[in-house]
């Protein structure tokens, strides 16, 4: 392989890459909508039946459609708006309140989630002012929790990619240090355009014979 179809393969390879990501990423778009679209009629047939659904079994059925939380709850803010059935829309009115009560605690740990549910439920019954915002250091503290185990996720995924660019990068330059050697020097080149000059003059100079 020489240096200049290395070069080219190089080339044609930063723009598969490049357009292999714009494909992924359009593809999770458009899978997302149709998830979102399918978890919209599995709620609807759910509603038509008299089924009754928590804020929890909406996470759930999100989940089983590969839905976030937040894209979860999203379907049903959407549902809730357009719907027209009054039967229907005073039972999401009612799903939609206790979904709100719930997302505060959505970025949670899911085993704190109910006592943190029952507790709020509790205070909104007590007639002590200064229970109001008796949740507020607990929710404080577990959310930096959070926002510092992902964090140390983040770092760990970031360090991985980090690795495995360092890797790919030691390759290409190898390979490219190796089609730097192997190529003509200048003064190699100069050598060739000198002997290809001579060849060409004696030629000419050369008698015919007869």
């Amino acid at each position: 392989m020489t240096k200049d179809l290395f070069n080219l393969f190089m080339a044609v390879l930063y723009i598969v890459l490049i357009a292999g990501a714009g494909i992924f990423l359009s593809w999770m778009t458009i899978q997302k909508r149709k998830n979102k679209e399918r978890m919209r009629a599995n709620v609807v047939k759910k509603l038509t039946a008299n089924v009754t659904l928590s804020a929890k079994d909406i996470i759930h059925i999100g989940r089983g459609y590969e839905l976030s939380p937040q894209s979860s709850r999203d379907v049903v803010f959407k549902l809730h708006a357009d719907i027209d059935d009054p039967a229907a829309f005073s039972t999401l009115k009612a799903l939609v309140a206790e979904i709100e009560k719930e997302e505060p605690f959505d970025e949670l740990p899911d085993e704190v989630k109910p006592s943190l549910s029952r507790l709020s439920k509790l205070i909104e019954q007590s007639n002590d002012n200064a229970d109001k915002h008796i949740l507020l250091p607990v929710t404080t503290t577990l959310t930096k929790y959070v926002e510092l185990k992902a964090e140390q996720e983040k770092a760990k995924k970031q360090t991985n990619r980090a690795y495995v660019i360092t890797i790919i990068s030691f390759v290409v330059g190898a390979i490219s240090f190796y089609f730097t050697l192997k190529s003509p020097s200048e003064t190699d080149i100069k050598k060739a355009m000198e002997q290809v000059l001579s060849e060409q003059v004696a030629r000419t100079t050369t008698p015919n014979d007869g």
